[in-house]
């Protein structure tokens, strides 16, 4: 008994002596060499700047509780944790993962729709509608994030209709449409509002997803809320055979390179930026956001992301023969003419 005693001892004080190591290494101030270059990235480089200003906006934006109280005020609430609940459940931390995938299927199949043409607002159908250029956004759309108004005329009235590309997620509650910008946008502020540790995904290429961290798999999970896709990370450059440079991960204490996670093949040239510099504007803005966090919220941090790269490691870099055939159909999302010629057709 004695031994067991003081082998716990010995176990609690190296993991504590651990733990004192790591948050002295985290609480240690950036290098000032460090803080300059990364100065003069932001300045001179179009890739590392445009990392600065998503963190800005993406990484906090989400935790906004009046916009968390309106997402339980609209979805249905009774309906989700009905599914849920029917659901197999192994382990207690599996939960988070089973409510992750009803609201993945509630999300595409019963709320958010997906918008190649606005409907006229006159013959209420898209099938006619034609696209005749941007314009400016109007003082009430502004109110919601939207800078940029697509124009349609119908070919069967005239009718001119507006569809608005709305920033602000609550907004997209009451439209319930988009493409996949929306559908991302609006499905992280559900992840988040429902208590969910999530991210924000932006590929160079265009096109945006959201992860999430799953207690049960310890590792950060790939969400597509336009596929209904959960922990696929290959289908982007497998399935859709999507050629893809740098996909970077914005969370609320972390921004993260996670291109190698989801470009399995299809590389395209990482050349706007080089690998040092891009792991130093990350690093840079990943203590700035870790700033404010205690002792235990910055150990839990840092133990998420040690789960995540010991349990991800060589699990998601599938190979294509790997994959079912009938699996590499291509992205199922938006008209086939348009996924065929941003090359997203899972077509070689």
């Amino acid at each position: 008994m004695s031994d067991s005693i003081e082998y716990d001892k010995l176990a609690q004080n190296f993991l504590q002596k651990w733990k004192d190591y790591i948050l002295l290494y985290f609480r240690r101030p950036s290098d000032a060499q460090d803080i300059n270059h990364f100065k003069q990235l932001i300045s001179t480089n179009p890739i590392a700047r445009d990392i600065a200003n998503n963190a800005r906006r993406l990484c906090h934006i989400y935790d906004n509780p009046e916009w968390q109280s309106k997402v339980f005020e609209t979805l249905d609430l009774d309906l989700i944790y009905s599914n849920v609940d029917k659901m197999p459940l192994d382990h207690e931390d599996q939960y988070s993962d089973n409510l992750v995938k009803e609201l993945l299927r509630y999300f595409k199949n019963d709320f958010f729709t997906w918008c190649n043409k606005p409907k006229c607002k006159q013959c209420g159908v898209d099938s006619y509608q034609e696209p005749i250029g941007t314009t400016a956004s109007t003082i009430e759309e502004q109110r919601f994030q939207c800078g940029n108004v697509e124009l349609y005329k119908c070919q069967r009235c005239n009718n001119i209709t507006r569809f608005p590309r709305y920033n602000d997620p609550t907004k997209l509650l009451e439209t319930k449409t988009g493409r996949c910008g929306e559908w991302c946008n609006l499905f992280m502020l559900i992840l988040r509002s429902f208590g969910l540790e999530a991210r924000y995904v932006i590929n160079f290429e265009d096109h945006v997803w959201n992860e999430y961290y799953s207690p049960y798999l310890k590792k950060w999970v790939h969400l597509d809320s336009c596929e209904q896709s959960f922990d696929e990370p290959h289908i982007y450059s497998i399935n859709w055979n999507k050629k893809m440079s740098y996909c970077i991960a914005y969370g609320k204490y972390e921004v993260v390179d996670v291109s190698k996670k989801y470009i399995v093949q299809n590389q395209l040239p990482r050349d706007k930026i080089s690998d040092s510099n891009l792991n130093l504007v990350c690093r840079i803005i990943t203590k700035q956001l870790q700033q404010g966090l205690n002792d235990s919220e910055l150990y839990r941090v840092y133990c998420m992301e040690e789960q995540d790269y010991l349990n991800s490691r060589g699990n998601t870099q599938r190979k294509s023969s790997e994959i079912p055939r009938e699996d590499r159909i291509g992205r199922k999302s938006g008209p086939k003419e348009w996924t065929t010629s941003r090359g997203e057709d899972g077509r070689t």
